[in-house]
Protein backbone atom coordinates (compact mmCIF):
# COMPACT_ATOMS: atom_id res chain seq x y z
CA UNK A 1 0.00 0.00 0.00
CA UNK A 2 2.82 2.42 0.91
CA UNK A 3 4.50 1.63 -2.43
CA UNK A 4 1.46 2.60 -4.46
CA UNK A 5 0.92 5.72 -2.32
CA UNK A 6 4.46 6.79 -3.19
CA UNK A 7 4.02 6.05 -6.91
CA UNK A 8 0.69 7.89 -6.99
CA UNK A 9 2.17 10.89 -5.20
CA UNK A 10 4.95 11.16 -7.79
CA UNK A 11 2.80 10.51 -10.84
CA UNK A 12 0.04 12.89 -9.73
CA UNK A 13 2.34 15.63 -8.48
CA UNK A 14 1.20 15.33 -4.86
CA UNK A 15 3.18 17.38 -2.33
CA UNK A 16 2.51 14.82 0.42
CA UNK A 17 5.67 13.61 2.17
CA UNK A 18 5.69 9.89 1.36
CA UNK A 19 8.88 7.85 1.80
CA UNK A 20 10.23 6.25 -1.41
CA UNK A 21 10.44 2.44 -1.62
CA UNK A 22 13.80 0.70 -0.99
CA UNK A 23 14.44 0.03 -4.70
CA UNK A 24 14.56 3.80 -5.37
CA UNK A 25 17.94 3.76 -3.54
CA UNK A 26 20.80 3.43 -6.07
CA UNK A 27 22.80 1.47 -3.49
CA UNK A 28 20.14 -1.25 -3.53
CA UNK A 29 18.98 -0.99 -7.13
CA UNK A 30 21.48 -0.09 -9.94
CA UNK A 31 18.57 1.01 -12.14
CA UNK A 32 17.68 3.84 -9.76
CA UNK A 33 20.39 6.01 -11.37
CA UNK A 34 18.64 5.85 -14.77
CA UNK A 35 15.89 8.29 -15.89
CA UNK A 36 12.68 7.11 -14.22
CA UNK A 37 14.83 4.38 -12.73
CA UNK A 38 12.69 4.34 -9.60
CA UNK A 39 10.17 2.48 -11.76
CA UNK A 40 12.68 -0.18 -12.81
CA UNK A 41 14.50 -3.21 -11.43
CA UNK A 42 17.82 -4.76 -12.46
CA UNK A 43 17.71 -8.23 -14.07
CA UNK A 44 21.14 -9.94 -13.57
CA UNK A 45 20.65 -12.57 -16.31
CA UNK A 46 21.03 -9.98 -19.10
CA UNK A 47 22.22 -6.93 -17.13
CA UNK A 48 19.22 -4.83 -18.19
CA UNK A 49 16.62 -2.76 -16.34
CA UNK A 50 12.91 -3.54 -16.63
CA UNK A 51 9.75 -1.75 -15.50
CA UNK A 52 8.26 -3.09 -12.27
CA UNK A 53 4.84 -4.75 -12.21
CA UNK A 54 4.94 -5.36 -15.97
CA UNK A 55 3.91 -8.83 -17.11
CA UNK A 56 6.00 -10.90 -19.48
CA UNK A 57 9.69 -10.68 -20.43
CA UNK A 58 12.01 -11.16 -18.61
CA UNK A 59 9.43 -13.08 -16.55
CA UNK A 60 7.18 -15.86 -17.84
CA UNK A 61 4.21 -14.60 -19.84
CA UNK A 62 1.67 -14.57 -16.98
CA UNK A 63 4.01 -13.34 -14.21
CA UNK A 64 5.07 -9.80 -13.37
CA UNK A 65 8.39 -8.32 -12.25
CA UNK A 66 8.25 -7.48 -8.53
CA UNK A 67 10.76 -6.21 -5.96
CA UNK A 68 11.99 -8.75 -3.42
CA UNK A 69 14.62 -8.90 -0.70
CA UNK A 70 17.82 -10.92 -0.59
CA UNK A 71 19.76 -10.09 2.53
CA UNK A 72 19.92 -6.30 2.60
CA UNK A 73 19.54 -5.93 -1.17
CA UNK A 74 16.50 -5.38 -3.33
CA UNK A 75 16.28 -7.97 -6.09
CA UNK A 76 13.94 -8.56 -9.02
CA UNK A 77 11.55 -11.50 -8.71
CA UNK A 78 8.88 -12.94 -10.96
CA UNK A 79 5.55 -13.34 -9.14
CA UNK A 80 1.91 -13.88 -9.97
CA UNK A 81 -0.12 -10.63 -10.06
CA UNK A 82 -2.77 -10.05 -7.35
CA UNK A 83 -5.90 -12.13 -7.93
CA UNK A 84 -3.88 -14.96 -9.48
CA UNK A 85 -1.69 -17.80 -8.21
CA UNK A 86 0.44 -20.66 -9.47
CA UNK A 87 0.59 -24.39 -8.83
CA UNK A 88 3.78 -25.54 -7.06
CA UNK A 89 6.74 -26.06 -9.42
CA UNK A 90 5.03 -24.16 -12.26
CA UNK A 91 5.35 -20.59 -13.54
CA UNK A 92 1.88 -20.16 -15.08
CA UNK A 93 -0.51 -17.90 -13.14
CA UNK A 94 -4.22 -18.68 -13.09
CA UNK A 95 -7.14 -16.57 -11.89
CA UNK A 96 -8.34 -17.48 -8.42
CA UNK A 97 -11.86 -18.81 -7.79
CA UNK A 98 -12.22 -19.99 -11.40
CA UNK A 99 -11.67 -23.44 -12.90
CA UNK A 100 -8.19 -22.58 -14.21
CA UNK A 101 -6.00 -25.69 -14.32
CA UNK A 102 -8.48 -27.78 -12.32
CA UNK A 103 -10.81 -30.61 -13.30
CA UNK A 104 -14.49 -30.16 -14.11
CA UNK A 105 -16.36 -29.06 -11.00
CA UNK A 106 -13.24 -27.83 -9.15
CA UNK A 107 -11.94 -24.28 -8.68
CA UNK A 108 -8.48 -22.79 -8.14
CA UNK A 109 -8.24 -21.57 -4.53
CA UNK A 110 -5.53 -19.58 -2.72
CA UNK A 111 -3.60 -21.50 -0.08
CA UNK A 112 -2.84 -20.34 3.45
CA UNK A 113 -0.01 -17.90 4.11
CA UNK A 114 2.03 -20.75 5.59
CA UNK A 115 2.45 -22.11 2.05
CA UNK A 116 4.10 -18.94 0.75
CA UNK A 117 7.54 -19.43 2.24
CA UNK A 118 9.21 -17.56 -0.63
CA UNK A 119 6.46 -15.02 -1.10
CA UNK A 120 4.92 -16.95 -3.99
CA UNK A 121 1.19 -16.73 -4.52
CA UNK A 122 0.31 -20.42 -4.68
CA UNK A 123 -3.02 -22.05 -5.35
CA UNK A 124 -4.60 -25.49 -5.30
CA UNK A 125 -7.62 -27.22 -6.81
CA UNK A 126 -10.55 -27.82 -4.46
CA UNK A 127 -14.18 -28.85 -4.80
CA UNK A 128 -16.87 -26.32 -3.79
CA UNK A 129 -18.51 -26.81 -0.42
CA UNK A 130 -21.99 -28.29 -0.33
CA UNK A 131 -24.88 -25.88 0.25
CA UNK A 132 -28.09 -26.79 2.10
CA UNK A 133 -29.93 -27.90 -1.05
CA UNK A 134 -29.81 -27.77 -4.84
CA UNK A 135 -31.54 -24.38 -5.00
CA UNK A 136 -28.34 -22.83 -3.62
CA UNK A 137 -24.94 -22.39 -5.28
CA UNK A 138 -21.59 -22.00 -3.52
CA UNK A 139 -19.59 -18.84 -4.39
CA UNK A 140 -15.90 -19.52 -3.60
CA UNK A 141 -14.77 -15.88 -3.47
CA UNK A 142 -16.65 -15.20 -0.23
CA UNK A 143 -17.47 -18.75 0.91
CA UNK A 144 -21.23 -18.17 0.92
CA UNK A 145 -24.23 -19.88 -0.68
CA UNK A 146 -26.66 -17.91 -2.86
CA UNK A 147 -29.93 -18.82 -4.50
CA UNK A 148 -29.64 -19.98 -8.08
CA UNK A 149 -31.02 -17.48 -10.64
CA UNK A 150 -30.71 -14.65 -8.11
CA UNK A 151 -28.35 -11.69 -8.46
CA UNK A 152 -26.34 -13.05 -5.54
CA UNK A 153 -22.77 -11.69 -5.68
CA UNK A 154 -23.10 -10.71 -9.37
CA UNK A 155 -23.19 -7.26 -10.90
CA UNK A 156 -26.62 -5.85 -11.84
CA UNK A 157 -27.64 -7.23 -15.20
CA UNK A 158 -26.33 -10.75 -14.57
CA UNK A 159 -27.60 -13.64 -12.46
CA UNK A 160 -26.03 -16.63 -10.73
CA UNK A 161 -26.22 -20.00 -12.47
CA UNK A 162 -24.14 -23.12 -13.12
CA UNK A 163 -21.67 -22.63 -15.95
CA UNK A 164 -20.17 -25.08 -18.43
CA UNK A 165 -17.31 -25.63 -15.95
CA UNK A 166 -19.73 -27.00 -13.35
CA UNK A 167 -19.19 -23.98 -11.07
CA UNK A 168 -21.33 -21.01 -10.10
CA UNK A 169 -21.00 -18.24 -12.69
CA UNK A 170 -22.42 -14.78 -13.25
CA UNK A 171 -24.21 -15.18 -16.58
CA UNK A 172 -26.78 -13.64 -18.88
CA UNK A 173 -28.18 -15.82 -21.65
CA UNK A 174 -30.45 -14.12 -24.23
CA UNK A 175 -32.54 -17.30 -24.31
CA UNK A 176 -33.08 -17.19 -20.54
CA UNK A 177 -36.55 -16.32 -19.14
CA UNK A 178 -34.67 -13.77 -16.99
CA UNK A 179 -33.44 -11.81 -20.04
CA UNK A 180 -34.69 -8.21 -20.50
CA UNK A 181 -34.24 -7.20 -24.13
CA UNK A 182 -34.62 -3.48 -23.42
CA UNK A 183 -31.15 -3.21 -21.87
CA UNK A 184 -29.69 -6.67 -22.61
CA UNK A 185 -29.41 -7.63 -18.93
CA UNK A 186 -30.67 -10.57 -16.89
CA UNK A 187 -32.54 -10.10 -13.61
CA UNK A 188 -33.98 -12.31 -10.90
CA UNK A 189 -37.77 -12.54 -10.93
CA UNK A 190 -39.67 -10.73 -8.17
CA UNK A 191 -36.86 -8.22 -7.67
CA UNK A 192 -36.93 -4.61 -8.82
CA UNK A 193 -34.46 -5.37 -11.62
CA UNK A 194 -34.82 -2.83 -14.45
CA UNK A 195 -38.28 -1.66 -13.31
CA UNK A 196 -39.46 1.61 -11.79
CA UNK A 197 -39.92 1.97 -8.04
CA UNK A 198 -43.07 0.18 -6.91
CA UNK A 199 -42.85 -2.44 -9.67
CA UNK A 200 -41.12 -5.81 -9.86
CA UNK A 201 -39.53 -7.83 -12.63
CA UNK A 202 -42.07 -10.62 -13.29
CA UNK A 203 -42.01 -13.75 -15.48
CA UNK A 204 -42.98 -12.92 -19.01
CA UNK A 205 -40.70 -10.99 -18.78
CA UNK A 206 -42.45 -7.75 -17.74
CA UNK A 207 -42.52 -5.05 -15.09
CA UNK A 208 -45.66 -5.01 -12.97
CA UNK A 209 -47.41 -5.11 -9.60
CA UNK A 210 -50.51 -7.07 -8.60
CA UNK A 211 -52.52 -6.70 -5.41
CA UNK A 212 -52.65 -10.46 -4.68
CA UNK A 213 -48.85 -10.71 -4.48
CA UNK A 214 -47.21 -10.89 -1.03
CA UNK A 215 -44.93 -8.09 -2.23
CA UNK A 216 -47.86 -5.64 -2.40
CA UNK A 217 -47.78 -2.72 0.05
CA UNK A 218 -51.24 -1.33 0.83
CA UNK A 219 -50.22 2.15 1.95
CA UNK A 220 -48.15 2.98 -1.13
CA UNK A 221 -49.98 0.79 -3.68
CA UNK A 222 -46.68 -0.56 -4.99
CA UNK A 223 -44.81 -3.88 -4.97
CA UNK A 224 -41.40 -4.20 -3.39
CA UNK A 225 -38.68 -6.81 -3.11
CA UNK A 226 -38.95 -8.97 -0.01
CA UNK A 227 -36.28 -8.67 2.69
CA UNK A 228 -35.26 -5.23 1.45
CA UNK A 229 -35.99 -1.81 2.95
CA UNK A 230 -38.77 -1.43 0.35
CA UNK A 231 -41.20 1.36 1.33
CA UNK A 232 -40.23 1.17 5.02
CA UNK A 233 -38.70 3.74 7.41
CA UNK A 234 -35.12 3.58 8.64
CA UNK A 235 -34.02 0.34 10.32
CA UNK A 236 -36.97 -1.65 8.94
CA UNK A 237 -37.18 -4.46 6.41
CA UNK A 238 -40.09 -5.40 4.16
CA UNK A 239 -40.67 -9.06 5.04
CA UNK A 240 -43.36 -11.73 5.29
CA UNK A 241 -45.22 -11.35 8.59
CA UNK A 242 -48.39 -13.33 7.88
CA UNK A 243 -48.96 -16.70 6.18
CA UNK A 244 -52.56 -17.83 5.69
CA UNK A 245 -54.39 -20.30 3.39
CA UNK A 246 -55.39 -17.26 1.35
CA UNK A 247 -51.76 -16.22 0.83
CA UNK A 248 -48.81 -14.47 2.44
CA UNK A 249 -48.44 -10.82 3.28
CA UNK A 250 -45.36 -8.66 3.82
CA UNK A 251 -45.15 -5.67 6.15
CA UNK A 252 -42.52 -3.30 7.50
CA UNK A 253 -40.85 -4.68 10.63
CA UNK A 254 -37.67 -3.91 12.56
CA UNK A 255 -34.54 -5.58 11.23
CA UNK A 256 -32.91 -8.28 13.31
CA UNK A 257 -31.10 -6.98 16.40
CA UNK A 258 -32.91 -3.64 16.11
CA UNK A 259 -35.53 -1.99 18.33
CA UNK A 260 -38.26 0.53 17.47
CA UNK A 261 -37.83 3.83 19.30
CA UNK A 262 -40.48 6.43 20.14
CA UNK A 263 -39.82 8.27 16.85
CA UNK A 264 -41.05 5.21 14.88
CA UNK A 265 -37.66 4.31 13.41
CA UNK A 266 -35.70 1.17 14.30
CA UNK A 267 -32.12 1.38 15.57
CA UNK A 268 -29.43 -1.23 16.10
CA UNK A 269 -29.32 -2.36 19.73
CA UNK A 270 -26.62 -0.88 21.97
CA UNK A 271 -25.90 2.05 19.66
CA UNK A 272 -26.81 5.63 20.51
CA UNK A 273 -29.80 5.81 18.15
CA UNK A 274 -32.04 8.77 19.11
CA UNK A 275 -30.77 8.77 22.72
CA UNK A 276 -28.70 11.31 24.64
CA UNK A 277 -24.90 11.55 24.40
CA UNK A 278 -24.13 9.06 27.21
CA UNK A 279 -27.02 6.69 26.43
CA UNK A 280 -27.67 3.71 24.16
CA UNK A 281 -30.83 2.07 22.88
CA UNK A 282 -31.75 -1.21 24.60
CA UNK A 283 -34.38 -3.86 24.00
CA UNK A 284 -37.90 -2.48 23.91
CA UNK A 285 -36.63 0.72 22.29
CA UNK A 286 -35.84 2.45 25.58
CA UNK A 287 -32.82 4.66 26.13
CA UNK A 288 -30.51 3.55 28.94
CA UNK A 289 -27.23 4.88 30.27
CA UNK A 290 -24.12 3.30 28.73
CA UNK A 291 -22.92 0.89 31.45
CA UNK A 292 -19.31 0.58 30.30
CA UNK A 293 -16.33 2.82 30.78
CA UNK A 294 -14.03 3.80 27.93
CA UNK A 295 -12.32 0.82 26.27
CA UNK A 296 -14.88 -1.73 27.45
CA UNK A 297 -17.63 -3.64 25.61
CA UNK A 298 -21.04 -4.67 26.91
CA UNK A 299 -22.04 -8.34 26.73
CA UNK A 300 -25.86 -8.44 27.03
CA UNK A 301 -25.93 -12.12 28.04
CA UNK A 302 -23.83 -11.34 31.13
CA UNK A 303 -25.04 -7.74 31.61
CA UNK A 304 -21.44 -6.80 32.29
CA UNK A 305 -18.58 -4.98 30.58
CA UNK A 306 -15.35 -6.62 29.43
CA UNK A 307 -12.07 -5.59 27.87
CA UNK A 308 -11.72 -6.47 24.14
CA UNK A 309 -9.50 -9.53 23.75
CA UNK A 310 -10.42 -10.97 27.15
CA UNK A 311 -11.01 -14.72 27.23
CA UNK A 312 -13.63 -14.59 29.97
CA UNK A 313 -16.61 -15.08 29.67
CA UNK A 314 -16.34 -16.59 26.17
CA UNK A 315 -16.02 -20.30 25.33
CA UNK A 316 -12.54 -21.79 24.96
CA UNK A 317 -10.82 -20.50 21.83
CA UNK A 318 -12.92 -17.32 21.68
CA UNK A 319 -12.33 -13.81 23.00
CA UNK A 320 -14.41 -10.66 23.53
CA UNK A 321 -14.42 -8.65 20.30
CA UNK A 322 -16.15 -5.71 18.63
CA UNK A 323 -19.44 -6.38 16.86
CA UNK A 324 -18.33 -6.31 13.21
CA UNK A 325 -21.93 -6.55 12.00
CA UNK A 326 -22.49 -3.00 13.24
CA UNK A 327 -21.81 -0.32 10.61
CA UNK A 328 -20.50 2.80 12.41
CA UNK A 329 -21.18 5.07 9.43
CA UNK A 330 -24.88 4.07 9.42
CA UNK A 331 -25.61 2.69 12.88
CA UNK A 332 -23.24 4.79 14.98
CA UNK A 333 -20.76 3.49 17.54
CA UNK A 334 -21.77 0.10 18.94
CA UNK A 335 -21.16 -0.81 22.59
CA UNK A 336 -22.08 -4.43 21.91
CA UNK A 337 -19.44 -7.07 22.53
CA UNK A 338 -19.42 -10.54 20.97
CA UNK A 339 -17.40 -13.71 21.43
CA UNK A 340 -15.29 -14.22 18.31
CA UNK A 341 -12.81 -16.85 17.23
CA UNK A 342 -9.28 -16.10 18.44
CA UNK A 343 -6.36 -16.56 16.06
CA UNK A 344 -5.27 -19.89 17.51
CA UNK A 345 -8.78 -21.34 17.41
CA UNK A 346 -9.27 -20.25 13.81
CA UNK A 347 -5.96 -21.83 12.87
CA UNK A 348 -6.94 -25.08 14.60
CA UNK A 349 -10.23 -25.16 12.73
CA UNK A 350 -8.39 -24.57 9.46
CA UNK A 351 -5.91 -27.37 10.20
CA UNK A 352 -8.74 -29.76 11.07
CA UNK A 353 -10.04 -29.45 7.49
CA UNK A 354 -6.55 -29.81 6.02
CA UNK A 355 -6.54 -33.62 5.97
CA UNK A 356 -9.71 -33.63 3.86
CA UNK A 357 -8.01 -31.62 1.11
CA UNK A 358 -6.27 -33.53 -1.61
CA UNK A 359 -2.51 -33.01 -1.71
CA UNK A 360 -2.16 -31.34 1.72
CA UNK A 361 -0.97 -32.29 5.20
CA UNK A 362 -1.05 -30.65 8.63
CA UNK A 363 2.17 -30.01 10.54
CA UNK A 364 3.23 -27.56 13.22
CA UNK A 365 -0.21 -25.98 13.52
CA UNK A 366 -0.38 -25.12 9.82
CA UNK A 367 -1.59 -26.67 6.57
CA UNK A 368 1.03 -27.39 3.89
CA UNK A 369 1.02 -28.58 0.28
CA UNK A 370 2.68 -31.95 -0.24
CA UNK A 371 5.74 -32.09 -2.51
CA UNK A 372 6.75 -28.52 -1.64
CA UNK A 373 9.41 -27.37 0.81
CA UNK A 374 6.83 -26.36 3.42
CA UNK A 375 8.42 -26.69 6.89
CA UNK A 376 11.35 -28.78 5.59
CA UNK A 377 15.02 -27.72 5.38
CA UNK A 378 16.57 -26.55 2.11
CA UNK A 379 16.90 -29.33 -0.45
CA UNK A 380 14.03 -31.33 1.07
CA UNK A 381 10.30 -31.43 0.50
CA UNK A 382 7.22 -32.68 2.35
CA UNK A 383 5.91 -36.11 1.33
CA UNK A 384 3.29 -38.56 2.57
CA UNK A 385 4.18 -42.22 2.71
CA UNK A 386 1.74 -45.06 2.03
CA UNK A 387 1.55 -45.66 5.79
CA UNK A 388 0.21 -42.14 6.31
CA UNK A 389 3.47 -40.83 7.80
CA UNK A 390 4.38 -37.24 6.86
CA UNK A 391 8.11 -36.62 6.51
CA UNK A 392 10.76 -34.45 4.92
CA UNK A 393 12.50 -36.24 2.07
CA UNK A 394 15.35 -35.23 -0.21
CA UNK A 395 14.18 -33.74 -3.47
CA UNK A 396 15.00 -35.74 -6.61
CA UNK A 397 18.64 -35.23 -7.51
CA UNK A 398 19.64 -34.31 -3.93
CA UNK A 399 21.38 -36.57 -1.41
CA UNK A 400 22.53 -36.06 2.19
CA UNK A 401 24.26 -33.97 3.45
CA UNK A 402 22.83 -31.57 0.83
CA UNK A 403 19.41 -32.26 2.31
CA UNK A 404 17.88 -33.64 5.47
CA UNK A 405 15.32 -36.44 5.79
CA UNK A 406 13.46 -36.28 9.12
CA UNK A 407 10.18 -37.94 10.10
CA UNK A 408 7.82 -35.22 11.27
CA UNK A 409 4.39 -36.42 12.29
CA UNK A 410 1.92 -39.16 11.55
CA UNK A 411 -1.55 -38.27 10.31
CA UNK A 412 -4.53 -40.35 9.30
CA UNK A 413 -4.66 -41.31 5.65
Amino acid sequence: MATWMWLTALLCGSQAAVLPPPWADVRRNPCAAHPRGWLMLYWPADGKCYTIYKKGHPCPETQELSPGKWGGRTVAECKCPPGTAQLPHTTTCHKLFERGPCRQGEYFAPVEESFNKRGERQGMCVRPQQCADETLLYWPADGRCYYRLSQGPCYPGSILDVGDDGLANCTCDPDSPNFWSVDGGCYAHFTRGPCERGQLFLPGPRCGCETHMPHYHNDSGGCFELDSIGPCPRGHTFAITEVTPQGSKAECKCKSFHARALDGACYRLYTRGPCAQDEMIARGGRCTKVPCGRGRLYLPERRRCYRPGAGEPCPAGSVVAFDLDARPALDGLSHNGVCACSLGACTRREVETCTSRKGTAAYGGACHILNTQGPCPDGSWLVKESTGKIKCQCRPGRTPPECNETALVEVKS
